[in-house]
């Protein structure tokens, strides 16, 4: 499983529909700096625990990501600073479902990607507030764990928004009331935070010539508790070729 990355990882990436003069606007190829993103179509309520994982990093807590209900399913473990797991339970992070996100790209003829939750700012200034209270002045300087969760980066709404820009100026000008929806005015911003990394070895792929195929396999495999450790998959893989 992911943080060990798991072998098995909804394909919801964002642009336009090409109409029907147009031919499809070709998407990929997918790579680091260019994923194709996903989105699970429904909140998950995830139990978080600690765990031993051998292998974490001085000062860091392995935590597992259990989609919680009558048939568990583990989704991801990854390792953060106790600090900043502390916090997790402290300000009660995960105690309501929450979006669940990924981004995904080829790589050595595989398919590596990472899953991050959305969090809501209440939610991610809560933890802030549980690391590095008002009162504590000392330190100034940006916590470690600022990069895997984090208020000054962008949020999950402007970068979606960014690619519907131009869509929403189309709607604006047939806007006859001139009013901003207030939905979108009061929708709360969410911040990601990742949750565990993704790997599906070349020999293991199912679509090899459909990476958005592969993608939605991938992530159905992991929502079912169909994947593996990607440890024990290697091992099975090589057993499997003797």
């Amino acid at each position: 499983m992911p943080g060990d990355e798991p072998d098995e990882l909804p394909d919801e990436a964002s642009g336009k529909e090409a109409s029907e003069d147009e031919a499809p606007v070709p998407r990929g190829p997918f790579t680091r700096d260019n994923p194709l993103t996903f989105i699970v179509p429904e909140p998950l309520l995830l139990r978080i625990e600690r765990v031993d994982r051998p292998g974490a990093a001085p000062g860091e807590q392995p935590v597992a990501f259990t989609r919680a209900g009558p048939r568990e399913v583990l989704l991801a473990v990854n390792a953060y600073p106790s600090q900043l797991v502390d916090a997790f339970f402290a300000s009660d992070a995960f105690g309501e479902p929450v979006i669940v996100v990924g981004a995904a790209w080829e790589e050595d003829g595989g398919v590596r990607g990472e899953l991050s939750t959305l969090l809501p700012e209440r939610t991610m200034r809560a933890i802030q507030e549980s690391v590095s209270p008002e009162d504590d002045e000392e330190e100034e300087k940006e916590e470690p764990w600022a990069a895997s969760a984090s208020l000054t980066g962008t949020s999950y709404e402007e970068v979606v928004g960014s690619d519907e820009d131009d869509e929403d100026d189309e709607d604006d000008e047939d806007d006859e009331d001139g009013e901003a929806d207030e939905d979108d005015e009061d929708a709360e911003p969410h911040f990601p935070l990742v949750i565990g990394a993704v790997l599906r070895f070349p020999e293991n792929r199912k679509f090899p010539t459909d990476f958005e195929l592969e993608v939605d396999d991938l992530m159905r495999a992991i929502l079912e508790g169909r994947a593996m450790d990607a440890g024990e998959k290697r091992i099975d893989n090589l057993l499997g070729g003797i």
